[in-house]
């Protein structure tokens, strides 16, 4: 019996490690990628970043927006949290965007089909090879949800990812005067969990700013 079980066991792993293996390239293995969260703080100044929309012809600048507070949600469409997060930035946004300006940024891919994939993600795509098809791929991911928060994309070469350390997701909010106020965190659950306490600082941050 006992040898039975351990032949049992190993075809179980022969078989998961098979699956991992169909969904990374080609002789590769898919590696949880290392989340990380960062240095900046609360009270820390905001790095200045200026990604352009999701057409690649507008540019928001992050400076320009001072004199209101400002709310960054970063995320991608391969990152199931983020997208059920949605609904509560969406409410978030029509709440607050008289008082608050919105921009998400839209970053990597969290669980593309050529890395870390996720068999059951709304989301099947492989990871943008090019601005272009990372743009392409924000207008599917606003499309389908039918976001009215305007949005950004981040450069292929992840800039305003690695200076703010927001994968998988992350919400971020800025006083009026371009400090963050609330850093938030990395993570799957950050987005949601930022958006819960978001109303009661940016009540605060909107009184300060008149």
């Amino acid at each position: 019996m006992r040898i039975l079980s351990h032949i049992g066991g190993l075809l179980i792993g022969t078989a998961m490690v098979a699956a991992a293996s169909a969904q990374a390239p080609e002789g590769t293995r898919p590696t949880r990628p290392q989340i990380r969260q960062g240095t900046l703080k609360a009270g820390d100044a905001a790095p200045d970043f200026t990604p352009a929309d999701m057409a690649g012809k507008e540019a928001v600048r992050l400076s320009s927006l001072r004199g209101k507070p400002v709310v960054l949600v970063f995320g991608s469409c391969t990152c199931p949290p983020f997208v059920r997060s949605m609904e509560a930035v969406e409410q978030l946004y029509k709440q607050y965007h008289d008082r608050a300006h919105f921009v998400l940024v839209y970053v990597r891919e969290a669980h593309p089909t050529d890395g870390w994939a996720q068999p059951n993600n709304a989301f099947q795509i492989r990871s943008p090879r090019s601005i272009d098809e990372r743009r392409q791929v924000a207008r599917d991911f606003a499309a389908k949800l039918k976001l009215s928060v305007p949005i950004v994309v981040d450069s292929i070469d992840d800039k305003v990812e690695a200076i703010y350390s927001v994968w998988p997701n992350r919400m971020i909010i800025i006083d009026a005067e371009g400090n963050i106020a609330d850093a938030g965190v990395a993570g799957p659950q950050g987005t949601s969990t930022s958006a819960r306490k978001a109303p009661s600082i940016l009540d605060r941050l909107a009184s300060e700013a008149k």
